[in-house]
């Protein structure tokens, strides 16, 4: 998967794919569709990269949930993010008092 100039993408991404990445020139990730995981070859450069491993740097997590912007050609913006689920109890009605 290729990330188009103006394009965002939220993925998961393991340390041990990223330890691959610079190699291969692509890392998998796990992208979350409307709550079902799917395995893509993120295509990256030395800049997604190098922007993902700092996110890394100084924890030992295994892997982190990244918010992946293309800004330009070669510039990507990779900021850490979370999921919030937001799940309603079957008892409770969606209704409007107006």
């Amino acid at each position: 998967m290729k990330l188009s100039v103006g394009q965002r993408i939220d993925v998961e991404i393991d340390r041990e794919d990223l330890e691959l990445a610079p190699a291969y020139n692509y890392v998998i990730a796990t992208w979350y569709h409307k709550g079902n995981p799917i395995y893509v070859e993120l295509e990256t450069n030395k800049t997604m990269v190098r922007e993902i491993w700092k996110v890394f740097d100084g924890n030992d997590r295994r892997s982190a949930l990244f918010s992946i912007f293309r800004a330009s050609e070669k510039k990507y913006v990779v900021e850490p993010t979370m999921v919030i689920l937001n799940r309603q109890s079957r008892n409770e009605k969606n209704e409007r008092e107006d």
